[in-house]
């Protein structure tokens, strides 16, 4: 009967192991990506309210315009 404490992880299973975390991590950051990409292109598309901008068309009438040098 084999015991734990006989099993020996040698460097080669250590190196497959980074490998598939590498490959997960690698696969979780493209889905965070994906799925922020779309929450944002859903935001993106949403129109600006009338109020937003009209606080913008105040601000840049009361902006002073810059003298070039």
């Amino acid at each position: 009967m084999e015991d734990e404490t006989d099993k020996q992880v040698g460097p080669e299973d250590g190196k497959s192991a980074k490998a598939r975390d590498k490959v997960e991590q690698s696969a979780r950051r493209e889905a965070l990506g994906t799925g922020l990409r779309r929450a944002y292109q859903k935001v993106l598309s949403e129109p600006i309210p009338d109020e937003f901008s009209q606080l913008l068309d105040q601000l840049s009438k009361s902006e002073p315009e810059s003298e070039p040098e």
